[in-house]
This record gives C-alpha cells, structure tokens and sequence, in this order.
C-alpha cells in the first residue's frame, strides 16, 4: 500500500465519529454533500477515514449535526493532529471526547484481538469488575457512573444482529488470578467471561499460563483492530499516558506477529474456559 493511500488511527476516529454524530442528527449523506458542494461519495469516503476533511469542512459538517461546542473544539484539535500525523487528545464532559472516539473505533471494528498480561478487556468486563478498575479508592460518583454505564454498553457490539464483532482475546493467568475489587467481585467476572464465551461463538479468550517461557509481548497491553476489506488495520498499545495507535503496514504486521506467539503459546480455549469456570466455582 503507498504512503498516500495510508490513513492515521486519528483520521478512521474523526471518520466513524462523523458518521455517528451525522446519523445521530438524521442527517442524509446527500445532505451533507450539498453542505460541502461535493458528493456522497465523498462524505462516505471521509466518513471511512480515506479521505482527509480540511477544518473548513469539518466545522461547517458539524455545524450541520448540531454538535456541542466542546466536541467541536475537540473534533477539530484532533483533525489538526491527524494532518501533522501527531496524536493529541483533549478530555471534556460527562463522557469525555477521547472515550467517545474510542467507542467509535470499536463500533466500526468488524474483528478485534486483544492481548494484556492481567487485565480482561473492556468489552468484557462485567458491572463490579469494571467499577473497581475505574474506581479503585471505592469512591464512585455520578459522573463515574455515568462513564461506567457508557463503558459496559459498549459490549453490545458483541451481539449486535448485523456482524457481531469477532473479538480473540489472550490474557495472562494473572488476570484471571488478581483481586480486582475482591474475590467476589473476581468470581463474577469469570463467571460472565465464561458465560460469553459458552454463549458468543464470535468471542474467544485464551489464557496464557504463568509457566510460559520468554515470548514476544511481555508487560504489554495491545488491541489490534480490523476493519472492513479497503480500510487497514491498525494497532494501540496502552500506556500510563494513554493509547499510542500504529497504522503502518510494517508496525501492523508486527503487533500481528507477536500476539500469534502469545496466542500460539496459550492455552486453548476450551481449556481456557475450563480453568476460569473451576477459579470462578462454577
């Protein structure tokens, strides 16, 4: 693929957020079109990250949409950042413009792979474990639930009737062992994995034992996410700081390698839903 045809994680974000934030509006993509003086075609390939938006279009499109002045603020910081290949991402609100650009990208996943050495992922997370991740002192607030409510709705790409999302996940024997929120709060948690994964054949999760030797994502966190056939893939890793996205093709490839070791060298997932049903005492 040419450089010119490679498109940032930012570009797919502002593209799929256009979309929702257009449908949100009820908004025609030929409406859109006459806004700009351009096609349909166009607003659909903006809304699909192949084509770059300039601000100028950017603030008339979501002048169109109705969109609240800090997402506007927002939308537009990042749309400078995608054109200096710079990531930069704002906070404001209950649900803050970062979370909403990230459920944007999983909405317009068709396949996601997921690797972390301790953690389940959000998309399946239940209600106790996701709260003591985001509220660790015990403290909650209505904001917090808020953004707790928004995080677990996220899990209905999984069963969404028009291609559920394939989502392979591999975590560490860790995770499935560590006292988030306590061991009642850990035995639901891999109560509801079990229960998904029995129940979602688009859901597989793999454990990678404590005893595995040396492999290719040791202390790392990344989700690689797959789109449709003429958008490329792109990977993250997590970071204290936040998400750092890779879109090249060679950076992509590499991610994909690395979580195949791990995937390779876990268990497999029959076994894998074995041991969290007998730890959880189902």
């Amino acid at each position: 693929m040419g450089q010119g045809q490679r498109r940032t994680a930012d570009r797919i974000q502002i593209g799929a957020t256009l979309k929702r934030m257009r449908v949100e509006a009820d908004v025609t993509r030929e409406a859109a079109a006459d806004k700009l003086g351009c096609t349909s075609a166009t607003i659909g390939n903006i809304e699909q990250g192949r084509t770059k938006i300039t601000h100028g279009d950017l603030a008339a499109l979501l002048e169109v949409y109705g969109v609240p002045e800090d997402q506007v603020d927002d939308l537009l910081e990042v749309n400078r950042a995608a054109h200096r290949a710079v990531q930069r991402v704002r906070g404001g609100g209950d649900i803050q413009p970062h979370q909403r650009r990230a459920a944007d990208l999983i909405n317009s996943a068709q396949t996601i792979r997921y690797y972390s050495p301790e953690v389940f992922p959000g998309l399946l997370q239940d209600e106790g474990y996701a709260r003591a991740i985001m509220a660790p002192t015990g403290h909650t607030s209505d904001l917090l639930e808020t953004r707790l409510r928004f995080r677990l709705d996220l899990a209905e790409v999984l069963t969404r009737d028009e291609q559920p999302l394939q989502l392979w996940v591999v975590v560490g024997e860790a995770a499935l062992r560590k006292n988030i929120g306590g061991a009642a709060v850990m035995r639901s948690q891999l109560r509801h994995v079990v229960q998904v994964c029995r129940n979602r054949p688009n859901v597989t999760v793999q454990v990678l034992p404590f005893n595995t030797r040396e492999h290719e994502l040791i202390g790392t966190t990344v989700t690689i996410y797959r789109f449709e056939i003429k958008i490329p893939e792109i990977a993250s890793v997590d970071t204290t700081i936040g998400e750092q996205f890779f879109e090249r093709d060679s950076s992509v490839a590499e991610a994909i390698g690395k979580f195949d070791d791990v995937r390779l060298k876990a268990f497999d997932p029959l076994t894998s839903v074995d041991m969290m049903e007998d730890l959880a005492g189902a």
